[in-house]
C-alpha cells in the first residue's frame, strides 16, 4: 500500500491538537483548574505519549496500521489502544475530576484512516480500468465523405 497522504495530514492535525492540550493541562486550564498531583502527571504522560505516536505516524508517512515499516507504524494502533485505556484507568481511579475526552475516540483513527485510503486506491484503480476499456474500444468507423 502507498504511503499516507490526506492520512499523513489528519495524524499531523490530532498531534498538535494533543500538544495542545497537553499545554493547557499543565497551565491548569479549564477542566484541568483542580487537578493536581497523580492524576495531573498520568494525565500529561498520557496525552503527550499519544500525541508523539501520532506524529511519528505522521512523519513516518505510514500511519500506525501499515503492512510494512517499523514496528511501531505497525502495531502502533495496540499501543494507541494502551495509552487510552491506561488515561481512563487513570481518571476512573483518581478521586478528582479528570476529564479524558482527546484519548476517547483516539483509538479509532488509524483504522478509519486506513479504511479511508484503501477506499480511494480502490477507486483510482476502477478508474483506470474503466478508462483503459474505453481505450481499448475500436473508434466508430466513419464512412467517406461524410
Amino acid at each position: 500500500m502507498p504511503k499516507l497522504k490526506l492520512g499523513a495530514v489528519i495524524y499531523g492535525l490530532v498531534a498538535v491538537g494533543l500538544a495542545v492540550g497537553v499545554v493547557l493541562t499543565l497551565r491548569h486550564y479549564g477542566a484541568y483548574a483542580e487537578v493536581h498531583g497523580a492524576p495531573l502527571a498520568a494525565t500529561v504522560v498520557v496525552l503527550a505519549a499519544t500525541a508523539l505516536l501520532l506524529a511519528v505516524g505522521a512523519v513516518t508517512r505510514r500511519g500506525l496500521v501499515a503492512d510494512d515499516g517499523p514496528w511501531i507504524c505497525r502495531h502502533g494502533w495496540i499501543v494507541l489502544f494502551g495509552l487510552t485505556a491506561a488515561g481512563w484507568v487513570s481518571a476512573f481511579l483518581s478521586n478528582q475530576d479528570v476529564p479524558m475526552w482527546p484519548t476517547g475516540p483516539t483509538p479509532f483513527l488509524p483504522h478509519f484512516i486506513r479504511r479511508q485510503q484503501e477506499s480511494y486506491y480502490d477507486g483510482v484503480a476502477e478508474a483506470e480500468r474503466e478508462i483503459a476499456a474505453v481505450r481499448a474500444e475500436p473508434d466508430e468507423v466513419r464512412p467517406p465523405g461524410s
